[in-house]
């Protein structure tokens, strides 16, 4: 079917009026919307929206701090030494699994006292590669554990130092120095995002003091050393950690 030029106008003119009617409607729900979102947004508060607290920024060099912190060496000391007699156990097997192959070197292959030897090596390998096996999985775990509870006490304490001192945001650095014969303390001084801090917003010594601090009051007397001022937060903002 031809449509004719007139056709086409006319048609062109329908369409416009139709969306000069439509137009006022959607750019009226649209308005509707945004002042639902609005209203949505400030529901909580007449105000408006709250203003922004200004950042106070403190740093912290977690490696110093867990480096210092007692219970940290302490159970790294158990964990080694835990890992020491779980090694010496598996040793003691493969030492006698050693043994019983240098036995079996010496007799018939064939007879029966050689299959014994053969089936008791067999049986020892097998005992030392399960207990390697349970016993990675076992200090994997224990390890993980033992960093998640150490970390959160530090971060515990970092909170707390970080309010008594009125920061509100805490960014880890590290304060080690550079060395130029040590490449890694370089690279690592480069690769940092902190290129510069005011080392008066540093709370690492306030952090290790007062964790230290909790830790010897609570791990018992033979711990406790003698007393002694280090300028960190006063004993009343610091004497409840889990609070």
């Amino acid at each position: 079917m031809v449509v004719s030029s007139r056709g086409i106008l006319a048609i062109g003119l329908s369409l416009t009026g139709l969306a000069l009617l439509v137009a006022p409607s959607l750019g009226q729900l649209q308005r509707e919307q945004d002042a639902a979102v609005r209203k949505t947004g400030t529901a909580s508060t007449s105000a408006g929206p709250r203003t922004p607290v200004a950042p106070v920024i403190g740093t912290i060099d977690l490696d110093s701090v867990f480096k210092n912190y007692k219970k940290f060496q302490i159970s790294r000391k158990e964990f080694q030494s835990a890992m020491q007699v779980r090694k010496g156990d598996l040793m003691k097997i493969e030492a006698e699994a050693r043994q019983e192959a240098e036995m079996m070197a010496k007799l018939t292959p064939g007879t029966e006292d050689f299959r014994k030897r053969e089936n008791k090596l067999t049986e020892l390998k097998a005992k030392f590669e399960a207990g390697k096996e349970q016993a990675e999985r076992e200090f994997q775990l224990r390890e993980a554990e033992s960093w998640a509870t150490l970390y959160k006490e530090v971060q515990t304490m970092v909170s707390r130092v970080a309010q008594w001192r009125g920061m509100n945001y805490i960014v880890r650095v590290s304060n080690q120095p550079i060395s130029g014969t040590d490449p890694n303390s370089v690279m690592a001084a480069i690769s940092s995002t902190m290129v510069y801090a005011d080392p008066r917003n540093d709370i690492t010594a306030d952090v290790t003091h007062n964790l230290n601090k909790v830790y010897e009051a609570t791990a018992g007397p033979s711990t406790k050393p003698a007393a002694r001022n280090t300028g960190a937060v006063s004993p009343g903002a610091m004497a409840q950690p889990n609070q």
